[in-house]
């Protein structure tokens, strides 16, 4: 399974620990919509955007790290609540999700986009199916997601980190930090940094994903940020980290609290694709849902693990 996660500019002013309450919603499938890393619509009112603006206000009084801590604790908590309100999928049954996303390739100015469909098995018994498409052919030497269609055979054995849905993680917070931190490489924050953003936009149980977003708060080093931009335009708030000069975000929907994207964006000096600030990849979920059925592959179908 891959990721996304990629897009545009975001503005180099703009404070790291800028804040505002009120998101919720990243998209990054390993093979269907999350942000591409180094490594795995919703219009406001008037009333709403007044609200909004009032708890951004509110929330720039606050700027010792203390407060800013407070502050990701509460965006978190309320994507949390909202993703605990969301129907559980039958054992039986299939999560759709639809999503883009947005890559820098062969240097500065050349972006590539790939779209995902894919329809997982919630029990792990059935076959699921992944349909990619790239925007661009790639150039010599170039690498890019394959695209055409993926047989998810079944895999109702493996890990309950690594089945494609996430229904079997731990719930309590502190032992939920302690499997993150047994992924990957570096310190412990930037384990569980890396092994929760990866974890996102995958498809999982409603009490999961709201385990996975508190969990988040207590990672060091995570900040607000009051600005961001998804694979397709659409503006949230956004939970970042910064390591090895590269800043992770995860948005949200400033309203509704859910899952948008994510973006990748240089944070240091000395990058080739830019300067701090550039962003070099994106990713946006657009539509998910649960179905009784996953499509019958075409006849060039691939085999592909779970």
């Amino acid at each position: 399974m891959d990721e996304l996660k990629l897009v545009e500019r975001l503005r180099s002013e703009v404070p790291l620990d800028i804040d505002v309450t009120g998101a919720e919603n990243r998209w990054r499938r390993r093979a269907h919509a999350a942000p591409v890393r180094r490594r795995r619509p919703l219009l406001l009112s008037g009333v709403a955007a007044a609200a909004c603006a009032g708890v951004v206000a509110t929330f720039l009084v606050n700027q010792h790290d203390g407060g800013r801590m407070a502050n990701v604790a509460a965006v978190l908590d309320q994507a949390a609540d909202r993703a605990a309100e969301d129907t559980a999928p039958r054992p039986d049954q299939f999560v759709y999700q639809e999503g883009v996303s947005r890559q820098r390739v062969g240097g500065v100015g050349r972006w590539y986009e790939v779209r995902i469909q894919s329809w997982l098995s919630v029990g792990g018994k059935g076959s699921g199916l992944v349909i990619s498409k790239n925007s661009i052919r790639p150039r010599p030497g170039e690498v890019l997601r394959p695209e055409g269609e993926d047989v998810m055979v079944p895999c109702p054995a493996v890990p309950p980190i690594d089945r494609p849905y996430l229904d079997a993680l731990p719930t309590d917070t502190g032992a939920l930090l302690d499997l993150l931190a047994d992924q990957g490489e570096g310190g412990r924050g930037d384990r569980q940094w890396a092994a929760a953003s990866d974890l996102i936009g995958e498809p999982a149980a409603p009490r999961v994903r709201a385990a996975l977003y508190r969990a988040i708060a207590e990672i060091p080093g995570v900040r607000l940020r009051d600005d961001a931009v998804d694979a397709v335009g659409r503006h949230g708030v956004a939970i970042g980290r910064v390591q090895d000069g590269i800043r992770d975000e995860i948005i949200f929907d400033r309203a509704s609290h859910r899952y948008l994207g994510g973006r990748t964006v240089i944070a240091g000096k000395g990058h080739p694709f830019g300067p701090p600030g550039t962003t070099t990849g994106s990713s946006a979920l657009l539509n998910t849902g649960i179905v009784d059925d996953a499509p019958t592959p075409g006849p060039g179908a691939t085999p592909s693990g779970c």
